[in-house]
């Protein structure tokens, strides 16, 4: 199965939730993400797993419910676009691009923000955009 990525996009300022972050990653950045990618949307679900991905526990912050992180670093921080298998059965989406260091993440409540896009997509109230990946 071949997904199609995709990215939350703001619908007042029209910048999305892969493309902003990744413009400002530079050429060795990009390429650490491209690659993490182009061999994620090859894979199923089930093998979205450490070290190359990884799906989040709700445990104590039930909005983490069926997250995923895409897991890469660039630029000496480790890069954790978050998304979610859908709204179809061929796409996965970007909704929120944090970061993590030691056990701190940027931003701090990227579960609640990730869970609100993602109900957003689903209620058609938020846009998306196909990622385009060489």
């Amino acid at each position: 199965m071949r997904y199609r990525i995709f990215e939350w996009i703001d619908t007042r300022t029209r910048h999305g939730a892969w493309s902003e972050t990744y413009k400002n990653l530079g050429a060795p950045g990009q390429a650490a993400a491209d690659a993490r990618v182009l061999y994620l949307r090859d894979q199923p679900p089930s093998m979205w797993t450490v070290p190359h991905a990884k799906k989040l526990s709700a445990g104590t912050q039930p909005e983490c419910k069926d997250i995923y992180e895409i897991r890469f670093k660039a630029n000496n921080v480790q890069q954790r676009p978050l998304g979610y298998f859908g709204p179809d059965s061929e796409t996965f989406t970007v909704v929120l691009w944090a970061t993590h260091k030691g056990r701190q993440w940027t931003p701090k409540d990227f579960c609640r923000i990730a869970s609100e896009r993602w109900a957003s997509i689903k209620a058609g109230t938020a846009g998306t955009a196909e990622v385009e990946i060489d």
